[in-house]
């Protein structure tokens, strides 16, 4: 099993290699099914937050404590990209794409 470890995680690139084909595949299909930028990066904002929440969580080595810092900074950066996803469709769907 390759694995990758950084920083207290430890990602199965196998695992990871095969969300992100999903993830993929759903963007592909939200792509051809609603065809307007704007309501796809708004509709791939949750698929996004889930798929990062998972992927960061499932990682960590050290799970457990109450109030743990890292699990609010994984949710951060998750909202953040997902927040950054919608922003970038919105974006496309100004510049006319």
């Amino acid at each position: 099993m390759t694995s990758l470890k950084k920083r207290g995680y430890r990602f199965d690139l196998r695992r990871l290699c095969v969300a992100t084909l999903i993830l993929g595949f759903v963007f592909l299909l939200a792509c051809i099914v609603i065809r307007d930028s704007l309501t796809v990066g708004y509709a791939m904002m949750i698929p996004i937050y889930a798929f990062l929440s998972a992927v960061l969580e499932g990682s960590r080595i050290d799970k457990g404590k109450a109030c743990n810092i890292r699990a609010w900074g994984e949710t951060i950066i998750a909202a953040s990209a997902a927040a950054g996803v919608g922003y970038l469709g919105y974006r496309l769907w100004l510049l006319g794409y």
